[in-house]
């Protein structure tokens, strides 16, 4: 099976980045939860940040790299609502487009996973077989939580690990967000949870991260699904 996210792969479809530096920390909020996303505009295009919606405070103005848990109601352990999204764009309907293409972290690296991940919020749906989007009005305090949910391969009961989605944030007036990523746990530790998080800062954030992206985009052979806005 080829690998999409693994470290062979990358690095050599990356060539001579070096990883010295981590980009912006998906930190956890002081709640010692995970900070949801939050959605603005710098300079006409979409921008990302980790968001704490217990507080109101932005925390990381830059963050791209998210996390999320399954199984946090048991009687769903497949599902969850997080990361909730906050923005400040009141009035702008946006786009959350999810990529075709899910990783899942071997230890070293992502590989491509016959697992799916689906997302779905007022009637609409996309998933990383086939990709898709919802859109949403922001209105003041908005505070959205959509389902997301974890499928193995030909919709049995998908095995524990933690896996890698690509998403990105449309709105029409605005230049579209940067790729930004969710690392989804289901039954893995925290300590393996922020592994797979630190490596995806590391090899998907640094400078020059146009090339890894472009990168990372020829590996998947993936991008966001396209729309009408």
């Amino acid at each position: 099976m080829g690998s999409i996210f693994s470290v062979s792969s990358l690095a050599i479809a990356v060539g001579a980045i070096s990883i010295c530096s981590v980009g912006a920390l998906a930190v956890p909020n002081e709640e010692g939860g995970h900070n949801d996303i939050w959605v603005t505009s710098s300079n006409g295009q979409l921008v990302t940040g980790g968001w704490d919606d217990t507080t109101g405070e932005v925390t990381n103005p830059t963050q791209r790299v998210f996390e999320a848990d399954f199984g946090a109601d048991p009687f769903f352990p497949f599902s969850g609502d997080e990361p909730g999204i906050g923005s400040d764009l009141i009035g702008s309907t946006l786009y959350l487009t999810i990529s075709a293409g899910l990783g899942a972290w071997t230890g070293t690296g992502f590989e491509l996973s016959t697992s799916m991940v689906s997302m779905s919020y007022g009637g609409q749906s996309g998933d990383t077989a086939s990709g898709g989007f919802f859109n949403f009005l922001v209105t003041q305090g908005l505070d959205l939580h959509a389902e997301f949910a974890l499928s193995g391969p030909g919709g049995e009961d998908p095995s524990s690990g933690l896996y890698l989605a690509t998403f990105r944030f449309e709105s029409a007036g605005f230049a579209d967000s940067a790729p930004l990523w969710v690392v989804f746990n289901l039954g893995m530790s925290e300590a393996d949870h922020e592994a797979a998080v630190v490596w995806v800062e590391s090899n998907l954030l640094p400078a020059p991260g146009v090339m890894a992206i472009a990168a990372l985009s020829a590996i998947t052979g993936a991008g966001s699904r396209s729309r009408r806005r």
